[in-house]
């Protein structure tokens, strides 16, 4: 009898262990980014930015002037975010839209270009393992800026093409992957340079922060809204953390870090610097 709750047992522990693995998945608390330019001063002009999270989803970022919310709807995904400059009349509002299988249909940004304030709409359609983005501003008369076709394998996208109105490709590029990371992007039309990225072997520190936005579609929504939105970066999707970046083009300002860990093979602290040696970040992250 004792032989026979023994082996229950075992047999069980695997799935309560999975259980309050996803009862208590690791939570970011607060990620501080200390940014130090020495373009124009011999000591270096040093920017400060806070990013906040409550209860594991990003809640806000902060600068000096600067503060970003974040909004979600009931299922849990990005919903708005509102971007305000402190003591002006400055915002930028962003919205999202999902489908009943919680898949990015419909991304809008509301901003200022040039004293005037401009909603930027694109429209995502699934078509097979097609999708397509089409981006329309409400300044432009012909009502039309961008058509993106991007294509899908095994659930993440492996190429993306821009078309003219006539419909002719004027930029086309290939996506590599190597061991659940984005390795690499090669121009095939347009500009034909290649980026690399290189990544560690530790939990992926930029994916913990878009699936917490974007659910179980983050490998898709991500590579489309990294293109409208800086805070967003399409190798955020890996499994690992990035730990350099160079490319094929002479104009590529390549990048290289070094990350420390907890136990959870989390990063504790990022040390990042563009090649040229004129731009150095540090980051700390702070968990729950």
């Amino acid at each position: 009898m004792k032989t026979y709750f023994i082996t229950i047992l075992m047999m069980v522990s695997p799935f309560l262990t999975q259980s309050q693995t996803l009862e208590n998945p690791v939570k970011l608390k607060q990620i501080n980014v200390v940014k130090t330019n020495f373009r124009n001063l011999k000591d270096g002009e040093i920017v400060n930015k806070t990013i906040q999270f409550k209860e594991g989803k990003l809640s806000a970022i902060k600068t000096s002037d600067v503060i970003q919310s974040f909004f979600y709807n009931p299922n849990g995904l990005l919903d708005m975010t509102v971007k305000e400059r402190e003591g002006s009349g400055w915002k930028e509002v962003v919205n999202y839209s999902y489908d009943k299988a919680n898949r990015l249909t419909k991304f809008s940004k509301k901003y200022d270009e040039n004293g005037q304030y401009v909603t930027k709409t694109i429209t995502i359609t699934y078509e097979g393992a097609r999708i397509k983005a089409i981006t329309k501003k409400s300044n432009n008369h012909q009502n039309f800026v961008e058509d993106i076709e991007y294509v899908v394998e095994n659930g993440i996208i492996v190429r993306r093409a821009s078309r003219d109105r006539n419909q002719q490709i004027i930029s086309k590029k290939e996506y590599g992957y190597y061991k659940n990371n984005f390795v690499s992007q090669k121009g095939l039309v347009g500009d034909k340079s290649t980026q690399y990225y290189t990544f560690d072997d530790k939990n992926s520190i930029n994916r913990l922060i878009v699936k917490n936005l974007f659910g179980e579609n983050y490998k898709l929504i991500v590579p489309i809204v990294s293109f409208h939105e800086d805070e967003f970066d399409l190798q955020s999707i890996s499994e690992n953390n990035q730990l350099s970046s160079k490319s094929t083009s002479v104009d590529f300002i390549g990048k290289s870090g070094i990350y420390k860990y907890n136990s959870n093979n989390y990063p504790v602290s990022h040390a990042l610097i563009e090649e040229n040696g004129i731009v150095k970040t540090q980051t700390t992250y702070f968990y729950e």
